[in-house]
């Protein structure tokens, strides 16, 4: 039987400040209130999980917790899109559990994979896992 050493323990190093912190107020955030798995191209945790995409997408969004959701916008990995892909650009259907004002957005995972969701104030309301990048299709995918 290997008994376990302190020094074997991997440790991570936080600040532990306090609950009333002000300047973590605006850090991003995540909702799953208007997660959808049923729409043709979107995923569910299980098959994310099967695919080793999950535990990927959460240390992705660990690291995204920690700093206010408008500094991270770079257009390359996260990405606020003008509106909703139009019909020639996605496979996926407008939802109609989702406000028509939402702001759309994409979190860049592995690969293909991405988090589709829309973003009000701090917080990324996750929508649809895709892990095959068919929200908003790219030039190769379109042949445009």
């Amino acid at each position: 039987m290997s008994k376990f050493k302190p020094s074997d323990r991997h440790s991570l190093q936080f600040d532990r400040g306090s609950v009333s912190d002000t300047d973590k107020i605006g850090n991003f955030k995540i909702s799953l209130a208007y997660f959808d798995s049923l729409p043709m191209y979107a995923s569910g945790f299980k098959d994310w999980q099967k695919a080793g995409l999950l535990s990927k997408a959460l240390e992705t969004l660990q690291g995204y917790c920690k700093r206010p959701l408008r500094q991270q916008i770079d257009g390359d990995k996260f990405t606020v899109y003008p509106s909703f892909p139009p019909p020639a650009k996605t496979r996926f259907t407008y939802p109609k559990h989702i406000p028509e004002d939402a702001e759309w957005a994409r979190i860049h995972i592995n690969g293909p994979a991405v988090l589709i969701g829309h973003i009000v104030g701090d917080t990324f309301y996750l929508v649809f896992l895709d892990k095959t990048h068919k929200f908003w299709l790219t030039k190769r995918a379109t042949g445009k």
